[in-house]
């Protein structure tokens, strides 16, 4: 069974004509394929290395901080000509903006209710957050503290996967995880106490559970809910809500939902790092005019052969045309001939590239950090999406470049032709 047979009737005759040109053309037809898989190649090792690339950094970044961090606004003075008895009035006054500090949330269980009834959110959790001191002996250093429910905050920021020695989750009140870095100016291991005191000056003995690495610099030191509102003495408050979503760029949306809805301060993480967010759609830019400029090249390698074809098939497209084939089967003829290479080189490419860089993502690189697991050289990604993307992109091409020698073809005259 040929291609040819399984195309409608009507349009068969002109399938067999296309199928024994390509079968004819021997190493013509063969390196017009390659052209066409080398650019699905192409365009799809740079779209499985800019997005694999993409995927890591935001993996590194989101993976370890809250995508929406809620908190109570700062007020800010009203100057005396803004207030009604001043309205009208003459009056000089200079605003003094106070340090800002983190506000208590009383009733927070509201907080929690609302924000997870908004679409998109996937956890909520209640924390306290504030900055210590933490000691062994006569030895300070400053850290950041984080008192909240393990089993949540491992939701939010997972602190597990990073440990290399001791737990997180079951953390108990008189216990704490500290980073790899603190640990080290302290000289304290697993099993040791230290003393953390809080800027409320509230000092607490504690154990040290686990000692956990992310590569980040300095990581917070981490607390039950309980004991971190006990050393930030502000009782049963807390004065941060952390929030996950699932799809973190539709993390502005839920932070403006949740402003509205609760007249709160709620940031998303996109808004924190604009410019780590300018740069991903820079890169997402790039992929996409180096996908489109390598298959516009390659459009016009196979226009070229393909327009040799036609001229080296002028005679026989004379001999059609003088038996009574008319102008439009002339142009069908090889307009299939270009979608038959147009399939052969995206599915040969499609092939070949995913194997490419499935071998270039086995490679892996030294851990960076303490505890860290090596990851691929290459951070590849092989995405569906971009795969079927670059084969339809790299056969809507194919056949464009092929119209031009078809419609020449197809417009020969037939005593030209054959003489």
């Amino acid at each position: 069974m040929t291609p040819s047979s399984l195309l409608p009737q009507r349009i068969r005759f002109e399938g067999q004509l296309a199928w024994r040109h390509l079968r004819s053309g021997g190493g013509q037809t063969w390196l017009t394929i390659a052209a066409v898989a080398s650019g699905v190649i192409i365009v799809i090792f740079i779209t499985g290395l800019i997005f694999g690339l993409q995927r890591r950094l935001t993996a590194l970044l989101t993976d370890a901080i809250p995508h929406v961090t809620i908190q109570v606004p700062d007020g800010k003075p009203i100057p005396y000509a803004e207030t009604p008895a001043g309205a009208g009035t003459v009056s000089s006054s200079r605003s003094e903006m106070q340090a800002p500090q983190l506000k208590n949330i009383d009733d927070w269980r509201t907080v929690l209710a609302v924000a997870s009834s908004i679409p998109n959110v996937s956890v909520v959790t209640p924390a306290v957050a504030g900055q210590g001191f933490a000691s062994k002996g006569a030895n300070p250093v400053g850290v950041a503290l984080i008192g909240a429910d393990p089993a949540q905050q491992e939701l939010i920021t997972p602190v597990s996967r990073d440990l290399i020695g001791g737990h997180y989750l079951g953390l108990a009140s008189d216990e704490t995880v500290i980073d790899y870095e603190l640990a080290k100016d302290l000289i304290v291991g697993v099993g040791d106490r230290i003393r953390i005191t809080s800027v409320s000056g509230i000092p607490e003995p504690l154990r040290i559970a686990g000692i956990y690495a992310k590569g980040q610099g300095r990581g917070a030191a981490y607390v039950t809910l309980r004991t971190g509102q006990s050393m930030l003495g502000i009782g049963n408050s807390v004065n941060v809500v952390y929030v996950k979503v699932f799809d973190i760029y539709g993390a502005d949306a839920v932070s403006a939902r949740i402003s509205a809805l609760l007249n709160c301060d709620a940031k998303s993480w996109s808004s924190v790092f604009p410019t780590f967010v300018t740069s991903l759609q820079a890169q997402s830019a790039s992929a996409y005019l180096i996908a489109a400029f390598t298959l516009i090249a390659s459009s016009f390698a196979i226009a070229s052969v393909l327009i040799v074809s036609v001229q080296r098939k002028a005679k026989q497209i004379g001999i059609l045309k003088s038996i009574g084939a008319r102008s439009n089967q002339i142009l069908l003829i090889f307009l299939l001939e270009g979608l038959g290479i147009a399939v052969a080189g995206s599915v040969t490419g499609a092939v070949f590239g995913c194997a490419v860089v499935w071998l270039l993502s086995l490679p892996k690189q030294v851990a960076v950090h303490v505890g860290a697991t090596p990851e691929s050289l290459f951070p590849l990604l092989l995405d569906p999406l971009y795969i079927l993307a670059a084969m339809g992109a790299a056969t809507l091409s194919t056949v464009v470049a092929a119209i031009i020698p078809a419609r020449s073809a197809a417009r020969m005259n037939p005593v030209d032709a054959m003489r």
